[in-house]
């Protein structure tokens, strides 16, 4: 018998099926309820129970561990999607007539298995978009004072709670002008308006939206970052983009580590418990109201003046019945279009929870993630605040 060594047991891999694996999270996800609901059992109000209430911490402080533990069993490195990749810029300079060098770094970088699996597709059409709309000729480069060869690099790295997937490039840059001039063509954009780019930029995320003068077998078709922006939405992720005329442009993917459980602040407004992500919580404040300026003749629209900046307040709904308690609660959250407050009632927990996404009717539940089930048994709405922005101030 063989002892146990390094050889033997300790450091060895276990090919485990990964449906396998979704079992035993969804299980641990209905332990943790389990849990939940007998500690905070109404039955043991009022009751002295100091012994208990130790044993109940501790008990779901390992409950915690354990959720921790079986997330981690989900992650696996970006480096095999990162090798199909690679493969396929080899036939991207066949198609284009380029010469492209790929650089790519943080392959090591840990992801949950079911968002490694669906990197692949839309991280390709960046690499296709880049290396055909990006990068110039030979010949345009030469007259650039550019290196013949173009570079696409292509990493990732973990930031907190997330991770960041990047791919840029060094060269042309978005043309402002063009992507305006197809903006304004669709009615995105008013006839006079000149957006700041950071503003801009995210148009070329709406369907069917296409600057290419032809279709080629690698872009042109306005579907390529449609489908990012897709995957990125289920994924609860968000893009951002930077680009310099002249010097290239850089598409930054922000996709949470995991998916099974989430760090969670929850919030009551009305009647109604709402969840969200501490990861995309900037500050929780309760303004004075020369901070709150009503910015129509309607009073349908407030911003929050803070610190030199102007920022759009999102108020959930609540029964017509149900008077407003008085000055809000602020709570500012990180979107990709800005800072936007979100009023609330009251800031309650924060817990880590499990998410269910909506299924059925509940898919058209706008503005939300999924569903969070709490620790008193009760039911929270995740919020997605980049929806949230996009529907503007209400």
């Amino acid at each position: 018998m063989l002892p146990v060594t390094e050889k033997g047991i300790e450091g060895g891999l276990l090919r485990i099926p990964a449906d396998k694996i979704g079992r035993l999270m969804d299980l641990i996800g209905e332990l943790s309820l389990s849990v939940s609901a007998a500690v905070h059992s109404p039955d043991l109000a009022g009751l002295d129970l100091p012994d208990f209430e130790a044993a109940s911490h501790h008990l779901s402080t390992i409950m915690r561990d354990v959720q921790d533990a079986a997330s981690e069993l989900r992650l696996v490195d970006v480096e095999e999607v990162f090798k199909r990749l690679r493969r396929m810029v080899r036939e991207m300079e066949r198609e284009t007539g380029k010469t492209i060098e790929l650089i790519t770094h943080g392959a090591e970088t840990r992801v949950d298995k079911l968002v490694a699996d669906r990197l692949y597709e839309p991280l390709l059409h960046v690499l296709r978009n880049a290396a055909d709309h990006g990068l110039e000729t030979t010949a345009q480069r030469a007259a650039a004072g550019k290196p013949a060869t173009g570079v696409i690099t292509l990493g990732a790295s973990q930031r907190g709670n997330e991770v960041l997937i990047t791919v840029s490039d060094d060269g042309r840059g978005l043309n402002y002008a063009k992507i305006l001039a197809k903006a304004k063509e669709r009615g995105l954009f008013g006839p006079t308006e000149q957006p700041e780019p950071d503003k801009l930029w995210p148009v070329i995320f709406q369907p069917g939206f296409s600057t290419a003068e032809a279709v080629t077998n690698l872009s042109g078709r306005g579907v390529g970052m449609d489908v990012l922006n897709t995957t990125l939405s289920a994924l609860r992720g968000r893009i951002t983009i930077s680009s310099l005329a002249g010097k290239g442009s850089r598409v930054a993917l922000h996709i949470p580590l995991t998916l099974a459980f989430l760090d969670c602040i929850i919030l009551r407004h009305g009647p109604r418990l709402f969840a969200l992500p501490i990861d995309t919580i900037e500050e929780i404040l309760s303004p004075n109201l020369d901070q709150i300026v009503r910015i129509r003749a309607t009073g349908t629209s407030d911003v929050l003046r803070q610190g030199g900046r102007t920022i759009p307040i999102i108020r959930l709904p609540r029964p017509e019945t149900m008077a407003e308690p008085g000055p809000p609660i602020l709570v500012i959250v990180t979107t990709s279009a800005g800072p936007l407050a979100i009023s609330v009632d009251e800031v309650m927990d924060r817990q880590q929870v499990v998410m269910k996404p909506l299924q059925g009717r509940l898919e058209a539940l706008t503005a939300s993630w999924g569903l969070a089930l709490l620790n008193t048994g009760e039911v929270a709405t995740v919020l997605d605040s980049e929806r949230l922005a996009g529907k503007g101030a209400a």
